[in-house]
């Protein structure tokens, strides 16, 4: 059976009912704008419903997203790695790249923001590598598609041996490919799911960031959270047809980058380069290639 998402707006809209219902049975009915009830402040806080206005109007009754259980060689791939180390709580893969590995995220007790750092430099077996692994930020809830928070992010390396950037090497270097707008256009989704859910991940914005942006958030209000999907857009290096609202849950996969090639380390060092998608929606269409075009003015990363 579905469930449904009843906010706390709704409760307060169908208690709101029940009131009305309560006067109409006495005789009573409030006027437009008067005040009802007690002026206690626990009540006085309350949202006020005027009669006139159908307190049903425009309540967002949409059911909660039925999760989608990993199967077949998914399945098979999350149950190997989590049986090496149970810090693993996803696959990642972007389809014609090299990604396509386990997800492992670190949490101490209590958290702290040095987590972050923990798989930087191991391997799936906990032992020091210097690609590491792709791992999710220490303060992301991890689950199926409605337990994860807003904001997933997934960092991983980018190595190359000899030319910086180079979308042909290994690890996170590969999101490079999606600079080429014929290429990004003919991958428009990415898979990041865990052992409660296969999701699925439409682009929205190609990013070069600096570090001031706060893009790494798990949770953000309305209106921040408006205001960062604004600034990853306008920073994308294209312009892709496809919205996000505060509704939506967001992925972004970040990676070093270097546009100076390390002539300045410190530019390099507050430089990331983001690939950020949204979690395809119930019965949305999900055709072969997205609409796209280039930015002519993407905004500059700030670094003053």
């Amino acid at each position: 059976m579905k469930r449904l998402h009843l906010s706390n707006r709704l409760i307060a809209l169908l208690l709101a009912i029940a009131m009305l219902l309560t006067m109409a049975a006495c005789g009573e009915r409030a006027k437009p704008g008067e005040d009802e009830g007690p002026s206690s402040s626990d009540v006085s806080s309350q949202p006020k419903i005027p009669a006139f206005i159908n307190p049903l109007e425009d309540v967002d009754l949409t059911p909660v997203a039925e999760p989608v259980a990993p199967e077949g060689e998914l399945l098979e791939k999350l149950n190997k790695a989590y049986n090496v180390n149970n810090d693993v709580v996803g696959w990642i893969r972007v389809p014609d790249t090299l990604i396509d590995n386990e997800v492992l995220q670190y949490v101490s007790t209590p958290p702290q923001a040095s987590d972050n750092l923990y798989y930087e430099r191991k391997d799936i077996n906990k032992n020091y590598s210097f690609y590491g692994c792709y791992w999710a930020d220490y303060e992301n809830k991890i689950g199926n598609r409605n337990e994860l928070s807003q904001n997933t992010i997934i960092y991983g390396h980018s190595m190359s041996d000899t030319i910086r950037d180079d979308p042909e090497q290994d690890k996170f270097t590969q999101l490079k490919k999606y600079l080429d707008i014929e290429w990004a256009k003919k991958h428009p989704y990415i898979y990041f799911s865990t052992a409660e859910d296969d999701m699925t991940w439409k682009v929205f914005a190609v990013s070069y960031v600096d570090t001031k942006l706060s893009y790494n958030l798990p949770e953000y209000k309305d209106q921040n959270f408006n205001e960062l999907i604004a600034e990853l857009k306008d920073r994308s290096q294209f312009d892709i047809d496809v919205d996000v609202t505060p509704s939506d849950k967001i992925l972004i996969l970040s990676t070093c980058t270097y546009p100076t090639g390390y002539t300045n380390k410190a530019i390099d060092e507050a430089t990331k380069f983001l690939i950020c998608a949204r979690l395809v929606r119930p019965g949305e269409a999900t055709p072969d290639t997205l609409e796209m075009a280039v930015n002519p003015d993407p905004k500059k990363p700030q670094y003053s």
